[in-house]
């Protein structure tokens, strides 16, 4: 039995990052497999998910964009109560919200390709809670589909009153961002008129942690870094302990670039996360499971359109508001209209990547950034990254 060369060994555990298996083993069956040679008790569990019967990537690319759900983003709004520092969208907002002829699209467009499938929809913005009525406009015109919701929410409007009445319409979980102890967030995360807003996402956020699924979003660069403990600390004597905390590291962006200065290094990612999650555990919160999961990215399935305010089609969230990165029009019937067929992106592995252990986790890296950089390589991240798999199984 050959086994597939996605596999990793990691102390004591065997991990496969195509099909995200893991299993804890003794020492001396470790190094037999690291030989080659499959224990005759391991056959079955290999075979299952660890041996190259496994290892078929278009296989699993192809079951990616033939997905079970489908999940597009509307931007209802380019407004927003909120004034951040690094926003990547304040050279491009608008005074527009979106209108009644892109919700028919909108709506058209869902009814024409759910296929009976499940329909989950991220609202997105500028702010999406300040066109409530709009989610529940369009919530009420899709329930008798499989039909729910997500919000990519700044937090200050998401109260428990807000949440019991989205529930009932199909909210499930929403994204919300703190980036660090109160001092640091509200120097860079504030309202209009520049009252800091940390206190109020805090309140929020406990009233709401028991209702929803709360993906709780933390921008890491070097000039809140050392702060980020303080700020797990904090939310564990708040008693805020029921979120995903998802790291974001962020990369050089083209738009906002006077503020991405201060990214941090390639080279230190993977130890600036490892620490992060050995922090986060210390703390009493998880280490979510897809952390070590297939990486694909919504801009490769144009299915799940990203439309705007104004019915402009993007690849992704990153690159809402921007003229340059339209890719299509979404028309009033549900159809869309290609304006640029070169950013209507396919899954493409580069040949150097095709060897990697490590590919079903990046599958190749951000196709935006690799077009700026030459590529978008993680490996070196990955490989400190995928140590954290232990504290998964303990």
């Amino acid at each position: 039995m050959a086994l597939s060369k996605f596999n990793l060994f990691i102390g004591d555990v065997l991990f496969n990052t195509l099909t995200g298996y893991a299993v804890k083993l003794n020492l001396w069956e470790i190094e037999k497999l690291r030989k080659g040679i499959v224990p005759e008790h391991l056959k079955d569990i290999i075979e299952e998910g660890f041996s190259a019967a496994d290892e078929d990537l278009e296989e699993e690319i192809d079951k990616f964009l033939r997905k079970p759900v489908l999940e597009p983003t509307l931007v209802l709004t380019y407004n927003c109560n909120f004034d951040c520092i690094y926003c990547f969208q304040k050279g491009f907002r608008k005074n527009v919200s979106v209108s009644d002829k892109v919700i028919r699209g909108f709506v058209n467009y869902i009814r024409k390709n759910e296929r009976g499938r499940k329909v989950r929809i991220t609202y997105f913005g500028g702010e999406p809670l300040l066109q409530l009525r709009k989610i529940e406009e369009i919530s009420r015109e899709l329930s008798d589909l499989k039909y729910s919701f997500s919000v990519v929410t700044n937090g200050s409007l998401l109260t428990r009153k807000i949440a019991e009445r989205l529930i009932p319409l199909g909210l499930t979980y929403a994204q919300i961002t703190l980036d660090g102890p109160k001092e640091v967030h509200d120097k860079r995360r504030f309202f209009v008129r520049g009252k800091g807003s940390f206190d109020v996402i805090v309140k929020n956020l406990k009233e709401v942690q028991d209702l929803i699924k709360v993906v709780l979003r933390i921008n890491i660069d070097v000039k809140n870094l050392t702060e980020i403990e303080e700020l797990l600390d904090e939310l564990k004597r708040e008693g805020i302990n029921k979120v995903r905390l998802d790291p974001h590291l962020v990369h050089s962006n083209t738009f906002r670039n006077e503020w991405w200065d201060f990214t941090i290094s390639s080279k230190a990612e993977g130890d600036v996360l490892v620490k992060f999650w050995e922090t986060a555990r210390k703390y009493g919160f998880e280490v979510p499971h897809d952390v070590f999961r297939l990486g694909f990215c919504v801009a490769y399935s144009n299915e799940d359109i990203v439309v705007d305010p104004e019915g402009n089609i993007y690849p992704c969230w990153a690159f809402t508001g921007n003229p340059l990165y339209v890719k299509g029009k979404l028309e009033e019937d549900g159809s869309v209209k290609v304006t640029n067929k070169s950013l209507w992106w396919k899954v493409k592995i580069e040949d150097k990547c095709k060897s990697c252990p490590y590919l079903p986790l990046c599958m190749g890296g951000c196709k935006f950034l690799s077009s700026i950089n030459g590529d978008d390589c993680k490996r070196e991240a990955y490989e400190k990254v995928v140590r954290l798999i232990r504290l998964v199984m303990d």
